[in-house]
């Protein structure tokens, strides 16, 4: 088996630099035992050009490791000898990282010719990267980012299995209009025809709940529940932040000069398996908690669906790999439940409602699993 070196982040120590393997299946760290299910590893990229490759997964007790080749010799070996479930993603990399190119070759020119471009520039060198960027990120009018997510929403199209229309989105859409009304967001609510357990939201007001997590669902408030805290990762542009973030700096100036159509082709097959950090999964929760209560929908729903998908997760070290995919890609359940149950305690509603009109116009247009 071909070896190659590589960074790997995300244990209790700084990152290491380790060897690594595959074999038909797994990827094989022999320095710490670690075997990994390729199937359960998410490809990224990053760097100016998106030459940067990196693989992301998640451990069973919830750390989420990153792999970055050494070295140009050893991405080539990784490329190489990587198994299937990996070499339909690099598929999508090499196109990517063709596209980049072009739009880098676009945007330093715009630099050229706009000099307040490299003003801005030299800013995002000067301060901290990662507040630079998630500062960035703020700056970003809403009518861009609204384009970025119909660029989105637009590749995953490509599929044909999105349900944007017709009696179960419009259920849907019932009740997430009810968490929205107030917002600076068009909402739109687009169902994935998709046997895993899973949801997730693009930027710009664009939220996607897979099929399968619908069936898994017992009543509107778990629904409630699931939407109220995807809801909060687009008020708070949680996706739009690490975008800008995972991207580098080629992805926040496409940003700035508007260039959103370049930077989509780079992302779009990453979407719904970003990986958010424990700290803005439980503001999710927290201000999904209040925004089920401020207009009086029951928020237990959200902890029933927790401890429902959390039971669903086998024991062992196969847990994160084997986990239903709104927990593998949303870590430190188990803590998040006790923040959940704090929060409904601390805060009775008694005049909160359980949304079962909601929840029969739903079931009925469900088909059977």
């Amino acid at each position: 088996m071909h070896t190659f070196h590589a960074c790997l982040s995300g244990g209790p120590d700084a990152a290491l630099a380790i060897a690594a393997r595959f074999d038909a299946r797994n990827l094989l760290i022999d320095e710490l035992d670690l075997v990994q299910d390729c199937a359960a590893i998410v490809v990224s990229v990053g760097g100016l050009d998106q030459r940067q490759l990196s693989l992301n997964w998640l451990a069973a007790n919830g750390r989420q490791w990153s792999l970055q080749p050494a070295s140009a010799s050893d991405l080539a070996a990784l490329l190489a000898t990587a198994p299937a479930p990996l070499q339909a993603q690099f598929g999508l990399w090499h196109q990517r990282h063709g596209a980049a190119r072009r739009a880098s070759a676009r945007i330093w020119g715009a630099i050229v010719a706009v000099p307040a471009l490299a003003v801005l520039l030299l800013l995002a060198l000067w301060l901290a990267y990662p507040h630079a960027s998630a500062w960035l990120a703020t700056q970003i009018p809403v009518a861009l980012e609204k384009k970025l997510g119909d660029t989105l929403l637009a590749s995953l199209r490509e599929d044909g299995t999105l349900i944007e229309s017709g009696a179960l989105q419009q259920a849907v859409q019932q009740t997430g209009a009810r968490l929205t009304a107030e917002s600076r967001y068009g909402y739109r609510w687009i169902i994935k025809q998709d046997a895993s357990l899973n949801a997730f939201a693009l930027p710009g007001g664009i939220v996607v709940i897979h099929l399968g997590l619908l069936q898994t669902m017992s009543d509107a408030t778990e629904l409630a529940g699931v939407l109220a805290h995807e809801v909060q990762h687009v008020e708070q542009r949680h996706g739009l932040k690490q975008m800008v973030s995972s991207l580098g700096l080629a992805g926040i100036l496409a940003l700035t000069v508007g260039d959103v159509s370049a930077m989509a082709a780079l992302i779009a097959h990453q979407a719904g398996s970003s990986y958010f950090g424990r700290d803005v999964e439980e503001q999710a929760d927290r201000l999904g908690v209040q925004a089920l209560l401020r207009v009086q929908i029951q928020p237990g729903g959200m902890l029933t669906l927790f401890k429902k998908l959390e039971q669903s997760r086998p024991p062992g070290k196969e847990a994160a790999a084997s986990a239903p995919a709104w927990l593998a890609s949303h870590p430190q359940t188990a803590q998040r439940i006790d923040q959940v149950e704090a929060l409904i305690a601390q805060q009775p509603c008694p005049a909160c409602s359980t949304l079962s009109a909601d929840w029969g116009r739903l079931a009925r247009a469900l088909p059977p699993r």
